[in-house]
């Protein structure tokens, strides 16, 4: 039975794999390629923000044509757009419905060219002198915590010369840096020049520094960031002389050859510079690193100063959140964390790939007629159906985290993304993936959905509400606006997956059904969340914290398996399983699982990806 059922996966993936191209071939559908299908989510918005309009109404205007063309554009990928790799083909569709939703946040919900700023790298400029508050002379305005940054326009960004803000010198001091942050000379002693510059230069700059502001505050600071400080710089906490202690931090700062600042649209800065801000909003879903980075990030600020001496990267914190979200601050640290994440669900989604194949659920959905083998056909319903939502949920888990943690660190280390991303590839601007399960314990559905599960698409969710908020449409923390916000967050979800199920090749998907997952997600969340707080409030308050997290524990459980049929059946019915996650398998190299299927080696040629031509120029590239 077992090597009947490995028959049938490899048959089935033969069999959707013929009749793909034979729909390519009969102008049904399109390969997903690149760079086309990539238009509508990247290149067309990113071309539009690069341009200025926040002085040019019609251009502004305008908008609404770019988002009409987009939303043509990604519904027809929904339509018509499939791959021959089966992940590949679900997240055609996907893909679709996120630019449209994307391009809805950033052309209608927000005006980033008004509203976003985020934290950049420049060079610092010899001539800025420090007011005795601790603002930089050029910089009236602070950070938005009250900390005192520099604030920088598109004017500020760029140099004497006009030259864009980003120059080649400061590109080549970044790559030859191993850890970004230490580029600044503020993340390893304090004490080291990495600009080159002599002891006559550091007394010439030390000379031009009024002796008025070396009144440098540490009250001002928060406890974290003092304690930051006195680490970087061990001599500050033996000196008891305030105007010492205020020299020694006037000579760090005349040795920080950069600064790290509030970088706002540069609309009067070269095309390559706007362009790379358009770039860099567009393909941060998260919104790492900009004032609109999602709440359960740690926070994104340009470092605080003291006097003219900016503190190092690791004083913005915390780094870890209270909803689990980590951040590391060297390219080690982010090296190893990472690699001890994709090692264990590497092996975990080997083993539900193994054991997946083996069952027919997982390769024609619950419709089947095959014979079950001997391991599942003994199991009660019950027991099975149990068996198999624990292994999708594993399966989407371990599969998430695995491309994750690996897009994190090829970001991170491998060229030309580190050389081409400079600081946006930094590990500061790469946190943890999911959050920490203890908010699945103690908020239930709310924490699942809201804090541990990944949060990749929360901003684009939750930005119709922020909008609703701002406008005055509803009002914040009113059962009306939860729900408006619950309505949007879980209907966007649904739309996105139900994309993902209809552009897959099989034609047994009912895209129609995930969505109501989605939808009973939202409702059980609010649910859940009223009866706690206004049915049985008084009651839990006095239950000793075990018992409460149990409670949250067995109602997420219990509506997991009541609903999720819904979405995991159709991944079924798609043929989505019939991807092969890994590479090389260790269970099948171990002789593991109840699949006669032992070859070791799984990517298959037909499934990788290639060139396609097209009858035009524009429909041909590389077909993923």
């Amino acid at each position: 039975m077992a090597h009947q059922n490995a028959d049938i996966a490899i048959t089935y993936r033969e069999i959707y794999h013929a009749k793909f191209w034979n729909d390519v071939e009969a102008g049904h559908k399109t390969p997903f390629l690149i760079p086309l299908h990539l238009l509508g989510v990247w290149f067309l918005p990113t071309l539009y923000l690069a341009i200025p309009h926040k002085n040019r109404p019609w251009l502004y205007q305008a908008r609404w044509l770019v988002l009409a063309v987009v939303v043509a554009f990604n519904f027809n990928m929904i339509l018509h757009v499939s791959s021959h790799n089966f992940g590949g083909a679900y997240g055609a569709g996907l893909i679709g419905a996120w630019g449209i939703v994307w391009n809805l946040t950033l052309l209608v919900w927000t005006k980033p060219q008004w509203e976003a700023k985020r934290v950049d790298v420049r060079r610092k400029r010899k001539h800025d002198n420090v007011a005795s508050n601790g603002h930089s002379s050029s910089s009236p305005s602070a950070s938005q915590n009250g900390h005192a940054t520099k604030t920088a326009t598109g004017e500020q960004t760029s140099r004497s010369n006009g030259a864009p803000q980003r120059n080649d010198s400061i590109h080549k001091s970044f790559e030859e840096e191993p850890d970004f942050a230490n580029t600044t000379g503020m993340e390893s002693n304090g004490h080291a020049s990495h600009n080159g510059h002599s002891s006559n230069g550091l007394k010439e700059r030390l000379a031009n520094t009024k002796t008025a502001n070396r009144s440098a505050e540490l009250g001002d600071i928060s406890e974290e960031s003092k304690k930051t400080l006195f680490e970087t710089i061990p001599s500050l906490r033996l000196n008891g002389n305030g105007m010492q202690a205020a020299g020694e931090l006037e000579k760090l700062a005349a040795e920080q050859e950069f600064e790290y600042y509030w970088q706002k649209y540069p609309a009067d800065a070269s095309f390559w510079t706007r362009l790379d801000w358009a770039f860099d909003i567009v393909s941060t879903f998260r919104m790492t690193g900009w004032n609109w980075a999602i709440p359960c990030l740690p926070p994104y600020e340009p470092p605080s100063k003291l006097g003219n001496y900016q503190l190092p990267l690791s004083s913005v914190g915390p780094q870890r959140t209270k909803q689990g979200y980590t951040r590391e601050l060297t390219r080690r640290a982010l090296f190893l964390q990472r690699l001890f994440l994709i090692i264990p669900n590497y092996i975990l989604v080997d083993f539900c790939a193994v054991y997946m194949t083996a069952d027919p659920y997982f390769i024609l959905g619950p419709e089947h007629n095959e014979p079950l083998p001997p391991h599942l056909a003994s199991l009660p319903p019950l027991l099975l159906s149990a068996q198999r939502t624990a292994l999708s949920l594993a399966g989407v888990l371990s599969a998430l985290q695995l491309i994750f943690n690996a897009g994190a660190l090829a970001l991170a280390f491998l060229p030309p993304f580190p050389q081409t991303l400079r600081f946006r590839a930094h590990p500061w601007h790469l946190p943890s993936v999911t959050g920490s399960f203890t908010e699945v314990l103690d908020r239930g559905l709310a924490g699942f959905w809201g804090s541990w599960w990944h949060q990749t698409f929360r901003f684009g969710f939750a930005a119709p509400t922020q909008y609703l908020l701002r406008e005055g449409y509803i009002k914040s923390g009113t059962p009306k606006a939860r729900a408006v916000a619950a309505a949007f967050a879980f209907l966007s979800s649904g739309f996105l997956h139900a994309s993902g199920s209809y552009s897959t090749v099989s034609d047994r998907s009912k895209w129609y059904l995930p969505p109501l997952f989605f939808l009973l997600a939202g409702f059980g969340t609010t649910l859940q969340s009223w009866l706690a707080r206004a049915v049985f409030g008084t009651y839990i308050e006095r239950l000793p914290r075990w018992a409460r997290r149990l409670g949250n524990f067995v109602f997420v459980v219990t509506w997991m398996c009541l609903t999720s049929w819904l979405l995991v059946d159709d991944f079924g019915r798609c043929g989505l399983w019939l991807f092969e996650p890994v590479p090389f398998s260790i269970v099948r190299a171990l002789g593991l699982g109840p699949s006669n299927d032992r070859r070791v080696w799984r990517l298959e040629t037909n499934m990788l990806p290639r060139w396609y031509w097209g009858k035009h120029w524009w429909d041909t590239g590389l077909a993923i």
